[in-house]
């Protein structure tokens, strides 16, 4: 039997969103290496991604189910002897937002097609990034304004908002079944990406550490403190990336957003390390970058109050993706590094 080996990402947008969330990640993937196969689902796009985490994560699982089954029956040029060849997939997933949970929702159900198929097809599990995630919810979001008019869309129109805002179990309980927490310490590496200042997904449940203001530190230290937390580049995402092995005590205290931390907590123990960078898109350079005055408002305006859909270049951020495409290469490079191994 000849092996045929694959590399396979997978791209998944957030709430409300559609394919060309991520493309700024996707072009830089296909440009670095064409061989790759970097998917995207149209599923759950735009309005779908109202109807939960969990009906999302099915749809996807099912249409990456029947990707996978394309590939395996996908003819290859390693001259396999008539239909006795085992195809290998090395597969990383990069998430945005919600896309993060419907990933981890997708998960079971496709191990378990995999593990149905042994000795046709193997699947190594390779990177799972999130870029923004609520993996704890949104409870604790910076936006007033937005907390309430989500809390009242959860109610009465949004079962995903439901689920983020922990009015359901999905969150709390369900993502972290055996089950779950085992598909996602089967992969070689995962890695958390936050912004410093998100309006929408707090650090706490985006990269499981709390801001230095949220420890209680005073002024000057304070300052320090988030200087020395934050990369304002691709080289200072690499030298400030943090590994989460633990949830201690001193930097999370136990009876400070206790849901969040359990969550963060169970994860972290259950699952293995996870890499975690936080960037501050308010680079001192940003003005510099354009002389264009619209496209340099446009980059003001996403580093300082739309940094959630900047630091992937999400319309209308493509349009300076000088200013913030340097967070989608370090992903990339660092998922193309796992196929390397």
């Amino acid at each position: 039997m000849t092996v045929a080996k694959k590399c396979m990402v997978v791209l998944q947008h957030g709430s409300h969103g559609t394919h060309l969330d991520l493309a700024c990640l996707s072009q830089y993937l296909k440009a670095k290496d064409p061989r790759l196969i970097v998917w995207e689902s149209y599923k759950n796009e735009g309005m779908r991604t109202d109807d939960g985490v969990v009906p999302c994560g099915e749809r996807l699982a099912d249409n990456l189910i029947r990707e996978i089954k394309e590939l395996c029956s996908t003819p290859t040029q390693s001259g396999g002897d008539g239909g006795r060849e085992k195809v290998v997939v090395q597969m990383s997933f990069v998430c945005h937002s919600m896309g993060g949970l419907i990933v981890r929702e997708a998960l079971p159900r496709v191990w378990d097609k995999v593990e149905s198929q042994k000795g046709k097809l193997e699947i190594e599990w390779n990177m799972f990034c999130t870029i923004a995630t609520p993996h704890g919810g949104v409870c604790q979001m910076a936006s007033t304004l937005r907390y309430y008019l989500g809390r009242l869309i959860s109610f009465f129109y949004s079962t995903s908002y439901h689920d983020m805002f922990l009015g359901s179990d999905v969150l709390t309980d369900r993502l972290l079944s055996p089950k779950h927490l085992s598909c996602l310490a089967a992969f070689k590496r995962r890695l958390l990406v936050s912004s410093i200042n998100d309006i929408l997904v707090p650090l706490m449940s985006s990269g499981f550490m709390l801001t230095p203001s949220q420890r209680g530190l005073p002024g000057d230290m304070l300052r320090e403190e988030q200087k020395q937390l934050c990369a304002f580049n691709e080289r200072e995402m690499y030298d400030k990336m943090r590994t989460i092995t633990e949830i201690p005590k001193e930097e999370w205290p136990a009876n400070k957003f206790l849901a969040e931390r359990r969550i963060a907590k169970t994860l972290v123990q259950a699952v293995g390390n996870f890499d975690s960078v936080v960037v501050d898109l308010r680079s001192p350079r940003l003005e510099e970058l354009y002389e264009d005055r619209k496209r340099r408002t446009t980059a003001w305006y996403g580093a300082n109050k739309r940094s959630h859909q900047a630091m992937v270049c999400k319309p209308p951020f493509d349009t300076v993706e000088e200013a913030f495409g340097f967070v989608s290469h370090m992903v990339g490079d660092e998922v193309l590094a796992t196929f390397q191994e």
